[in-house]
């Protein structure tokens, strides 16, 4: 039976405040580590924010609560891309995991310590874990069939083998999972695999590999399932894996990889074997933990050492503390299979989990060929970092659900809930204050401040069971609700009709308590709004002093009262107004990918062939007429996939209908076609950053569009023309070769 959202959210957060109410308990905090093979996107901004909220609460608890994470740096892809970009692979993963830090200090995520997989910590501590493994029995070897490309000369990853599902059929997967049905694969699963690096088709060889015995830890998985504080989605998708039964997992990769040899494997296999990704990358959670425990022993030390550092500081959280991972959707079967396996085998405690949904952008996916794909940097550059913090919050609870990020959705919010209500009632009291009476010496205590001050009490509570529940958007929504009663007393005083009346200082004195209130509970989600308030109520320098003892916790939940008083400093600009949002470039053309599955002669033109073109799905087969003949023979066009321009207008050419356009690039020597082989038949062609915009094309307007070549790519206005899945090629044209 799969829980009811609400019994599973009761648990999950008598657990937490269980476990929080014992103030020796230390509470760990981790984000799915990022991987070091390109930049932060607003995808990946979700998780670390929500991540970043729990753990400023907890803090903001005085919780012994620690943030931990780390650069995912091991893989074929990062060795495949330093390459690509010239760089060794450690060079190039050290490049991604500084700018990771950059990004999340300007999105004011407060990660005590961010830290690498590629480092002496986890190299020790994932062999630890295989030799203890290995000694229990866990772990063993057998031979099995990979994928090797004869063209490119290597093993390939499944992650780097693309084909057809074998169990929903949909096109382009990868061969480690489904993104279709979330189907878990092999490569060696997928029907008419492709070498994702040069498009071949690869072939099967014998290896012999280490394997974790996954399939021993169904039953402790289905009890944990049963017993745990798991969200229902989760649990769904949970007993489906469990009920179609475990594989035992290869948890071994083939050189040339980046990342750690397995101890004595070319004596026990014949080859060198390195450490799968998926086995050290979540063990970086455990030696990020320890390098920080480390460091701070050390320092607490003041330099002095013992002769050998201690490996096992990180028990303290790990075996006798709560872990809380937050993760996204697509990573499910690595955190509630794998990982829990292991750490049930390793007796140590198992973690507790929240999963959240995907981000889309004005309602679609995520996809640079679509427009809708933003750096990190991108972004901010765009828009405040917590206009962003607050948005996330405001639509955050324990639902595994999709989040959209509508620009004009995301101005609303900020202009009239973050700067209209709670803003605007912080910044207009406190600066009514500071200006008018330069501090607080009176506080109202009347009827109707008495009545207040209890409601504002019910809300504390019902916020901080809020934080704790993780269900941040009911959070946001009671921090409104005091934000608006504040507003709404402070409309009905007027103190500044007569602004030297004791009861005018009296109620402004109160306001002032309102909004020290406001901005300690929702410090969490603004951090810097909350630091502006603090910085006005208690000395810019007491602040900082605070703030480099310890930067995210400049309040406590204790501070929340109504009984302040004090000297007011002058209050900085809180929040800040989004004036206007980016609207995607529109581009007429509406571009996908088809495959030319019949090539006949034009029945009344020598110079032009009738191709019947695959579009896909939702187009399905069209007839085109195209002028190839004197470029191409039959079998040069057959089976190839080409880009086709769908919004063409109809034509009847020498009496044969055309109903799409074949794009062609050609200088004075040479014509190419445009090829995506990589990318699903019906797949979406863009340049990138604009929107088809819809409609019919003429003839007469598509020849009036200047489609240029440039070291083998299609460029219009600076932008490059791509799919999901590549750039799309354009082979022996000419720069400067037009598309026609």
């Amino acid at each position: 039976m799969v829980k009811s959202p609400q019994k599973s959210t009761e648990k999950f957060s008598k657990s937490i405040e269980k476990s929080s109410k014992k103030t020796s308990k230390k509470i760990l905090v981790t984000a799915a580590l990022p991987y070091a093979n390109g930049p932060i996107h607003v995808g990946h901004l979700l998780e670390y924010i929500q991540a970043d909220i729990f753990s400023r609460f907890l803090r903001l608890q005085r919780k012994d609560a620690l943030y931990i994470c780390a650069s995912d740096m091991h893989g074929t892809p990062i060795e495949v891309n330093a390459q690509k970009a010239g760089m060794t692979s450690e060079v190039f993963v050290e490049k991604y995991w500084k700018e990771h830090q950059e990004d999340f200090s300007s999105y004011l995520i407060a990660v005590d310590n961010f830290y690498k997989t590629h480092s002496k910590e986890n190299k020790e501590l994932a062999e630890f874990f295989f030799s203890t493994l290995k000694k229990k029995g866990h772990i063993f070897t057998k031979k099995m069939h990979t994928i090797y490309c004869t063209h490119c000369v290597r093993y390939l990853p499944d992650r780097f083998v693309r084909g057809t599902c074998p169990n929903c059929t949909t096109g382009n997967q990868y061969g480690d999972v489904c993104e279709s049905c979330s189907s878990t694969l092999k490569g060696t699963d997928l029907i008419n695999p492709k070498c994702s690096l040069c498009g071949k088709t690869p072939v099967q060889k014998e290896s012999m590999h280490y394997f974790f015995a996954l399939s021993k830890f169904a039953d402790k998985l289905k009890s944990w399932m049963k017993n745990t504080d798991l969200q229902p989605e989760v649990v769904h998708q949970l007993k489906e894996w469990l009920d179609k039964g475990l594989e035992d997992w290869c948890i071994s990769r083939d050189a040339p990889y980046f990342g750690f040899e397995i101890p004595d494997s070319e004596k026990e296999t014949g080859e060198k074997k390195f450490f799968y990704v998926w086995l050290d990358a979540p063990i970086g959670y455990i030696s990020s933990t320890q390098n920080y425990l480390a460091r701070k022993m050390e320092k607490a030390e003041k330099g002095k050492k013992d002769g050998k550092r201690k490996s096992n500081h990180w028990e303290s959280y790990w075996k006798k503390g709560m872990v809380h991972h937050f993760i996204g959707k697509d990573i499910m079967y690595f955190h509630f299979l794998f990982w829990p396996a292991m750490l049930i085998a390793m007796d140590i405690p198992l973690p507790s989990l929240t999963v959240h949904g995907f981000i889309t952008i004005n309602g679609e996916k995520m996809s640079k060929s679509r427009g809708t794909f933003f750096t990190a940097k991108e972004f901010i550059a765009l828009f405040p970092s917590e206009a962003l913090r607050f948005f996330f919050a405001s639509h955050l609870d324990r639902k595994v659900i999709d989040i959209d990020l509508n620009f004009e959705e995301l101005k609303a919010v900020n202009n009239n809930v973050l700067v209209g209500s709670l803003g605007n009632f912080c910044y207009r009291v406190l600066t009514f204050a500071q200006q008018n009476y330069d501090e607080v010496k009176e506080i109202a205590h009347g009827v109707v401040e008495k009545e207040l001050q209890k409601k504002a009490d019910e809300l504390k509570e019902l916020i901080q069971r809020h934080y704790l529940e993780q269900d941040f958007k009911l959070a946001v929504k009671e921090i409104i609700a005091l934000a608006d009663l504040g507003n709404a007393y402070f409309q009905k005083a007027e103190p500044w009709k007569n602004k030297e009346a004791k009861e005018s200082r009296a109620a402004v004195g109160f306001c002032v308590q309102l909004a020290r209130n406001l901005a300690v509970l929702s410090s969490p989600i603004l951090p810097e709004f909350s630091s502006k308030i603090a910085s006005a109520m208690g000395g810019k320098k007491v602040m900082e002093k605070k703030n480099k003892e310890k930067k995210t916790a400049l309040w406590s939940w204790k501070d929340i009262g109504f009984s302040w008083k004090g000297k007011l400093n002058s209050v900085e600009k809180l929040v800040e107004k989004i004036e206007k949002v980016p609207s995607l470039a529109k581009f007429p053309l509406r571009m996908v990918v088809g495959r030319i599955i019949e090539v006949k002669n034009h029945p009344q033109a020598d110079s032009l062939y009738l191709l019947k073109v695959d579009l896909g799905e939702e187009l399905g087969k069209k007839q085109v007429v195209a002028g190839l003949k004197k470029f191409f023979s039959e079998k040069e066009l057959l089976n190839r996939k080409v880009v086709f321009c769908v919004n063409i207008k109809p034509a009847v050419i020498r009496g044969e209908k055309s109903e799409a356009m074949v794009l062609a690039a050609e200088d004075e020597e040479k014509v190419a076609l445009l090829d995506a082989e990589k990318s699903s038949i019906g797949e979406e062609v863009k340049f990138i950053g604009m929107e088809s915009a819809g409609g019919e094309v003429t003839f007469e307007e598509f020849k009036k569009l200047m489609l240029l070549v440039k070291e083998c790519r299609v460029w219009h206005d600076g932008k490059k023309l791509v799919t999901a899945s590549e750039e799309v090629a354009v082979h022996g044209v000419k720069d400067g070769g037009k598309v026609r």
